[in-house]
């Protein structure tokens, strides 16, 4: 499956336990984190990515979860449309 500016990614059915042991030595991004870069459940009624070289994480799923964590202040969330640019304000892209 290509994503991402045509990225391949390789998708792989699993529980959250099996998923939590993949990274044992933390993420690559900023070396923390054990978690996928994309998981989802398999309703696909929500997501998260977390890519590699992104300092933020998207979420995607249905209106109430995303106004949720709009008003979460440690989530620091905002709604991003189809189309949009999902970088954070403040950042550039290199």
């Amino acid at each position: 499956m290509f994503l991402y500016w045509d990225w391949p990614y390789v998708l792989v059915e699993a529980g959250p336990e099996q998923a939590l042991t993949w990274r044992t030595g933390g993420h690559m991004r900023h070396g923390r984190g054990t978690l996928p870069d994309l998981f989802f459940p398999a309703d696909r009624s929500w997501l998260v990515s977390a890519l590699w070289d992104d300092t933020w994480t998207c979420v995607g799923g249905p209106t109430p979860v995303i106004h949720a964590l709009e008003r979460n202040h440690v989530a620091n969330a905002r709604q991003v449309r189809p189309g949009e640019d999902a970088l954070p304000p403040g950042l550039v892209r290199e």
